[in-house]
């Protein structure tokens, strides 16, 4: 299929718009500049919700900690260590620290 003589001779003849001069300088840079700002907006947006989340988080560890940890206590099991095993243990530390 021929595209037709006529229609390809008009769309030659069309004139073709004219850009103003620096028109593309412009465009591009209020294109460099929104795109900064969306940038802008995103990361104070991103900010905002992380510091609402870390103090979310802070307050309801501190609500937990006050209404259902005040009364369990940690107790931890008393060791009793004999002199050899004392011993034996301090030597292990001091080849441990001295490798």
């Amino acid at each position: 299929m021929k595209p037709d003589k006529a229609i390809t001779k008009a769309l030659n003849r069309q004139n073709k718009p004219v850009l103003p001069p620096g028109f593309e300088v412009r465009m591009m840079t209020r294109i460099h500049q929104a795109e900064t700002k969306r940038e802008r907006q995103a990361f104070l947006l991103n900010i905002g919700l992380l510091s609402l989340t870390s103090l979310g988080l802070i307050g309801l560890a501190v609500y937990l900690l006050r209404n259902y940890l005040s009364e369990v206590t940690l107790r931890f099991p008393s060791l009793h260590l004999s002199s050899e095993v004392a011993s034996q243990y301090g030597f292990l530390f001091y080849i441990a620290i001295s490798w």
